[in-house]
């Protein structure tokens, strides 16, 4: 798990560095982050067992958790220059939120009040963070970023479904699958703009991300919910302070208690979910 914060901070700083350039697109980053997780899963990367294709193609829930994996993944990919690598990522881990919401829909997880309260503290966390006026409760980069903290928590159940039935290298090579095939068409003309240097950095980021969602799924196999999600708070940890020491962003105080408060919320909701 730990691995997997290093790997995923690894790609979210890259894809700042890049964003800032105005070099890459969001669907270069989505076509590169597919294949190379198809090239990982389908070469060297080896799980309780191995990966199968047919299914990604065939059952509804694979490709269901392939395309809610282009949306959420697209939506954070999008908000990281907008936001900031910190402030993205931060907003992003309210999936935590909507997906205790969505698994007492769907999984019968019980709803407490307490559960509930935190949610709201949640929310309130994120309006601060956001640090916009009170005449709009969020900016568009903000709101596109909670749209992929929601599908994220759909991903999220539906992996929790789909790991009673199939490895995790299928499960991920169906977001790869799905990521890519509904893309390439309107990101292979892109390639003849990009530099060595942006190839270079894309192919680095993609293959962390690759490992670090790899790594997530086997550490929540392995570990209980609590100490798996108190380990992936360090990711936005780790993210903020890199924006700030290389990209020079900045939160002020209220902005500081906001994230503390998602934070907070976030593993309490996890914690209580275990």
């Amino acid at each position: 798990m730990l691995f997997s914060v290093a790997a995923f901070t690894v790609n979210t700083l890259l894809l700042k560095h890049l964003g800032s350039t105005g070099q890459v697109s969001t669907l270069a980053a989505l076509l590169f982050r597919a294949v190379s997780g198809i090239v990982i899963v389908m070469l060297f990367f080896r799980g309780r067992s191995p990966a199968r294709v047919r299914p990604v193609f065939t059952e509804r829930r694979l490709i269901s958790r392939g395309f809610t994996g282009l949306l959420g993944t697209a939506c954070y990919y999008w908000t990281v220059p907008q936001l900031g690598a910190g402030k993205a990522t931060l907003i992003s881990t309210t999936y935590v939120v909507f997906a205790a919401l969505i698994a007492a829909w769907i999984l019968r997880e019980p709803l407490t009040k307490a559960r509930l309260g935190w949610m709201l503290l949640a929310f309130a966390g994120v309006a601060m963070l956001s640090g916009v006026k009170s005449s709009t409760f969020l900016g568009l980069p903000e709101f596109v970023a909670v749209i992929g903290a929601i599908t994220a928590a759909v991903t999220v159940v539906l992996i929790r479904q789909l790991s009673a039935v199939h490895s995790i290298g299928t499960i991920y090579l169906a977001q790869c699958v799905w990521i890519l095939f509904p893309i390439l068409p309107f990101t292979v003309p892109q390639l003849d703009d990009l530099s060595p240097y942006a190839l270079a950095i894309l192919t680095v980021a993609a293959i962390a991300a690759s490992y670090g969602q790899l790594a997530m799924n086997e550490g929540y196999r392995c570990l209980a919910v609590a100490t798996g999600a108190s380990i992936q708070m360090i990711w936005p940890v780790l993210t903020s302070i890199g924006g700030i020491l290389l990209f020079d962003e900045s939160f002020g105080l209220w902005q500081i208690a906001g994230a503390a408060i998602i934070l907070l919320a976030n593993w309490m909701i996890a914690v209580r979910r275990a």
